[in-house]
């Protein structure tokens, strides 16, 4: 684990499509993007503008196939604007286009929160109690 204060640097990720979408019932949901991908395993919130279209409770309370995929191909194929991580608040916010956000809250001291990954080895993962292992790409 990198104890160190470290400058994230999420620009890696600028651009990047969102490809895939992978919502199984008992899963994490996870996002493939062009060239990394994000398993979230905390609570979540997806918003337009200022409005939620849907967060994890929703998501574990409706598991219908149809429900699930209604809201996944929303953000299906929208490119990362911005990420920004409030270390404070331990939330990580995924800015998308067409003015989507995807907000991630680590609110468990048992478990992961989110693992956001990068094929170039870029690594910054949500640790149990709040704490964050990041390796930067530049390490590879």
């Amino acid at each position: 684990m990198n104890k160190k204060q470290q400058v994230m640097d999420f620009t890696y990720f600028y651009g990047q499509q969102v490809i895939n979408i992978i919502h199984e019932y008992d899963n994490p949901l996870a996002l493939e993007f062009s060239n990394g991908g994000l398993v979230i395993e905390c609570p979540w919130r997806l918003k337009k503008a200022d409005a939620v279209i849907a967060g994890q409770a929703d998501w574990k309370l409706n598991a219908s196939f149809e429900w699930r995929y209604h809201i996944a191909k929303k953000i299906l194929g929208k490119r990362i604007n911005n990420i920004v991580w409030y270390e404070d608040l331990n939330i990580l916010r995924v800015y998308l286009t067409e003015e989507y956000l995807l907000d991630l809250f680590q609110d468990s001291a048992m478990f992961e929160g989110w693992d956001l990954h990068g094929e170039n080895g870029f690594s910054f993962i949500s640790l149990p109690g709040g704490s964050m292992d990041y390796l930067p790409k530049s390490v590879y």
